[in-house]
């Protein structure tokens, strides 16, 4: 299981860094369409091809988790790869992350460490689907995204050239829901397997199916990364991978939650530590920046001085100093500056 859901991580990890360098990429590049030209200029763009490589090698990590464990179980680490992305800025693109950004770290790492614990003891013999069940499920899924997509491609041609404020966020919204029915056409292609004893058939079959909605995710993810803010999209994406791949999990593959009272409770509250943080860092942490006055403040209390210990009190203290003298990264600035 930990095998599998840190594969899951360095997928979504290796993800993220794709919608970044394509995000860069796109900058250079004419509106996104399905014509040889411009998917040829999209190609020879080198940000650009290695975001999209960055995002097939995570396609291919992902692959190999789905295979060893649940749907309702990978989606939600999945959130880890903003973690990575972060981490990634902090260190080796000089973006400081401000002491909100470092708070939503924490929540995504505890969040992924307890859903590695709470779902040890599930197995695949868990599963209780049928194919019916299964085919039904996607298929309504199925129809339902596709109703959506009509309605965005209605009110686009009504509006023209001039496109809404909501596209963006809503290419990354039906980009994450493309990617959580990637995932798991691919895990059904596994469970049919087992079920059927023709397993190089369907997970061959599953792995196709999983290319192509990958494949659409790509194209309406290059459409937001284009028009919007590559942290933003790339959090619209993530929330939605896992809200929906665990839905499609639970009702489509009939995957279950941990059964005792305990680690059902671990997992939930993990699953909500992981999308708060990943809502928290595409948002800028909430808020908490590089003024720390209200932590200060909190220190020199008297109730609260009197609770903490001296080593926590003394720990804290010296980090709130040393943070007010760090450079803050703006993200709006930062991000006109640079180009």
């Amino acid at each position: 299981m930990w095998l599998a859901i840190m594969a899951a991580v360095a997928s979504s990890g290796m993800s993220s860094v794709g919608k970044v360098l394509q995000r860069k990429g796109t900058k250079t590049l004419p509106q996104f369409s399905a014509d040889i030209k411009t998917l040829s200029k999209y190609l020879l763009n080198r940000t650009w091809a290695l975001g999209l490589l960055c995002d097939i090698s995570g396609s291919f990590f992902m692959v190999s988790a789905l295979a060893s464990a649940p749907v309702s179980v990978i989606q939600p680490v999945s959130g880890g790869g903003l973690v990575f992305l972060s981490l990634l800025s902090h260190f080796f693109f000089n973006e400081k992350l401000k002491f909100g950004e470092w708070v939503a770290v924490g929540f995504c790492f505890v969040g992924i460490v307890g859903v590695g614990v709470a779902t040890t003891g599930i197995t695949q013999q868990d599963q209780q689907t049928s194919v019916v069940r299964l085919v039904l499920t996607l298929a309504s899924f199925f129809g339902i995204l596709m109703l959506g997509l009509r309605k965005m491609r209605q009110l686009q041609s009504r509006m023209g050239k001039s496109k809404p404020k909501a596209f963006a966020p809503t290419c990354g919204f039906f980009a994450g829901c493309f990617f959580s029915l990637s995932a798991t056409t691919t895990r059904s292609g596994f469970v049919v397997g087992e079920l059927t004893g023709r397993r190089l058939f369907f997970g061959l079959g599953g792995v196709g199916c999983s290319i192509c909605n990958t494949s659409v995710g790509f194209m309406y993810q290059t459409l937001g990364l284009r028009e919007g803010n590559a942290v933003m999209i790339s959090t619209i994406t993530t929330v939605t991978t896992i809200m929906i791949g665990m839905c499609l999990g639970i009702f489509a593959l009939g995957e279950t939650l941990p059964s005792s009272r305990p680690t059902f409770l671990l997992h939930v509250m993990s699953c909500a530590a992981i999308t708060t943080g990943s809502l928290a860092l595409g948002n800028g942490g909430w808020g908490l920046g590089g003024d720390l006055s209200l932590v200060e403040k909190a220190l020199k209390s008297k109730r609260i001085s009197g609770v903490l210990p001296a080593r926590v009190k003394m720990t804290l203290s010296r980090y709130v100093s040393s943070a007010a003298k760090l450079p803050v990264y703006n993200p709006s600035t930062d991000s006109k500056s640079a180009n």
